[in-house]
């Protein structure tokens, strides 16, 4: 009689779960970047690479 042991249960649920998953990932991504990509550019251009000396900040109180 065959008995599978528990790992090949566990891989075989795995594979399951992630191949039917593995479809959202591209979906959510694309989403993901688009409603973060003005942030992640403005995080990007005012903390990774800081403006040079010099230039002034934004006064938003102005702009609105």
């Amino acid at each position: 009689m065959y008995l599978p042991t528990f790992w090949k249960l566990t891989a075989e649920a795995t594979a399951f779960r992630l191949r039917h998953v593995a479809g959202y990932g591209v979906p959510i991504t694309f989403m993901t970047v688009w409603i973060m990509y003005p942030s992640l550019y403005n995080w990007t251009f005012s903390c990774l690479i800081p403006p040079p000396r010099g230039v002034p900040k934004r006064n938003m109180a102005a702009m609105l």
